[in-house]
């Protein structure tokens, strides 16, 4: 279940805090209030799209805080497996818009990805609004929603979504090969020119580095001799005023070695490392002074391995940006080169590739068509029985799966959901005949089927009660209390009749304050709701005959939710 919303600048909420309960928590206030904004909060932390536009003050970060609490053994099994444990059955999903627009997602304190953020949330909650009103208009979704009753689908849409890329790799590969001689022919030589070309520059991993620094070298030649020969007299030759250094090492290990008589404890180890260190010296001056020998080269040398640094880069230029990859290039070449050669084998092996793969694709997309074919059976039955609850007079509702020619990732089904309203009608496509109201009704019926089947713990309805009143919406109210005894439902409406039904009342209000507005949420006590229900009864002007059937109201729902317990 969802415990707890914080929600901070956003729109007209600065900063509000929901505690919710188990069961039927139930969300009221006056139009503008905040109500929708509070479940574009949700929506924004579960993943979906936000802006800087939604920030109250742009200057500072938006943020909301969604804490679930689950122990349903398989949705933890869930989460797990999507690498999201759940400690101590805990869920905390954060989201934060920044200023610039940019925002981060955590889960458990860690900074996911959205599309991790909107799988864990897929398993936690599924929110009713306005947009899943438009999905049941909209034919192309029906398939969707009729696969979401059926896990026996999830590993066939895998699977069929691999042959399907593996069908259209082969199909793109067959046009690469729809050569006529000429073309060829054509494609042939270039692949030739491009293979021999990589092969001539005969390249090998570190030459562009040892060439570079070779080149360097010579490009300092003259600096480097010099040193060296400066090194060199200072080491070994001296100058007219002053010994070479390794002469005065001696001296000094002459001197050492006189006084070693004295102590010779002590200063026998500093000669012989004086002896050492001079010895090194000695050797140093010598490999300077033929290192600096060495700085001599043939004239055209330099142009030489300039023309060879060139070729280089010209082949990585072309072909790719290591050795690494231009011999990658080249066995794609060679391998090309070989397909064309023997077109006709190529082509033939392409052929029958696609067309094995394409029975595949048939075979996988037949059992998925029976299998809807079964949970459609199953799901009509359902649906229909809970259309009779909801003032549908003798309703029908038919899944129609019809065969298209063309296989997707979804098989070859098109699904569209039929309805009857009316005894005497025939069924006809939903979205040709349906109301607001009827249209209501219909989702919170297969809202309720999908919660049994994906044991979703936390349901979200806004607008389920657009376009109804009076029977219809009791109705309403009383299907969602039956759904809020195996969930947990929070339901944003203005009947009193769903209102009524609450185990738990929110009130969100805006007040106006220092020029600003804000809006607020607390929960109401007894009495309160009975006022509360008294002004989505009578409207602004609350009179006592108002409060009267708001208090028989919720007496009503309290005997009938103790009937159904």
């Amino acid at each position: 279940m969802l415990q707890h919303i914080r929600v901070q600048n956003i729109a007209l909420i600065e900063d509000i805090s929901l505690d919710l309960e188990d069961h039927f928590n139930v969300l009221t206030g006056e139009t503008g209030s905040g109500k929708s904004i509070i479940l574009d909060a949700v929506n924004l932390a579960l993943g979906h799209r936000g802006s800087r536009e939604l920030l109250r003050e742009p200057d500072k970060p938006a943020q909301v805080d969604l804490l679930f609490c689950e122990s349903n053994p398989r949705v933890l099994q869930k989460l797990d497996m999507l690498g999201a444990p759940a400690d101590n059955g805990e869920i905390l999903i954060s989201r934060r818009v920044m200023g610039n627009g940019r925002s981060i997602c955590k889960l458990n304190g860690e900074v996911v990805n959205t599309s991790l953020v909107k799988e864990v949330g897929s398993l936690l909650i599924d929110i009713h609004g306005q947009h899943e009103h438009q999905s049941l208009l909209d034919p192309a979704k029906h398939i969707d929603l009729l696969d979401r009753f059926s896990e026996e689908l999830i590993p066939c849409r895998q699977t069929l979504t691999g042959l399907v890329e593996e069908y259209g790799q082969i199909q793109r590969e067959l046009n690469r090969y729809s050569y006529n001689e000429q073309e060829k022919e054509r494609r042939l030589s270039l692949l030739q020119y491009e293979s021999e070309e990589i092969e001539k520059a005969s390249l090998r991993e570190g030459e562009e580095e040892e060439l570079n620094a070779r080149r360097k070298r010579l490009q300092n030649s003259a600096k480097l001799r010099e040193g060296c020969s400066f090194v060199y007299g200072m080491l070994r030759e001296g100058t007219q005023e002053a010994l070479s250094a390794v002469d005065q090492m001696g001296e000094a290990v002459h001197r050492l070695e006189a006084l070693t008589d004295y102590d010779a404890s002590f200063l026998t180890p500093l000669t012989e490392s004086l002896q050492d260190a001079m010895a090194v010296a000695d050797d140093v001056a010598a490999e300077v002074r033929q290192y600096g020998e060495q700085m001599e080269y043939e004239e055209g040398e330099m142009e030489a391995l300039q023309r060879r640094l060139d070729e280089i880069y010209h082949i990585k230029m072309k072909y790719g940006h290591t050795v690494e990859e231009i011999q990658s290039y080249k066995q794609g070449l060679d391998e090309e080169i070989r397909k064309l050669t023997h077109l006709s084998e190529t082509v033939d092996g392409l052929r029958r590739k696609a067309q094995s793969t394409y029975q595949q694709m048939e075979a996988v997309a037949s059992q998925m068509s029976e299998i809807r074919k079964q949970a459609a059976a199953e799901v009509e039955k359902k649906i229909t029985e809970i259309l009779g609850t909801l003032q549908f007079q003798e309703p029908i509702f038919r899944i129609q799966i019809q065969r298209r020619d063309q296989i997707s990732t979804k098989g070859f089904d098109s699904v569209t959901f039929m309805i009857r309203t009316n005894v005497g009608d025939e069924v006809k496509p939903l979205n040709k005949i349906v109301s607001g109201g009827e249209m209501s009704r219909v989702m919170l019926a297969i809202k309720t089927v999908l919660a049994q089947q994906d044991e979703i713990g936390t349901l979200i309805f806004d607008e389920i009660d657009a376009g109804i009143s009076g029977r219809t919406a009791q109705s309403v109210a009383e299907k969602i209390c039956r759904i809020a005894r195996y969930h947990q439902v929070i339901c944003i409406t203005h009947l009193p009749q769903i209102a009524a039904m609450a185990d738990y009342h929110l009130y969100i209000e805006k007040r106006v304050e220092a020029d600003h507005t804000k809006t607020y949420v607390r929960s109401l006590e007894p009495d309160e709701m009975s006022e509360e229900l008294a002004r989505l009864i009578g409207g602004a002007q609350i009179t006592e005959t108002a409060r009267r059937s708001a208090r028989e109201m919720k007496k009503l729902a309290q005997d009938w939710k103790l009937k159904i317990a």
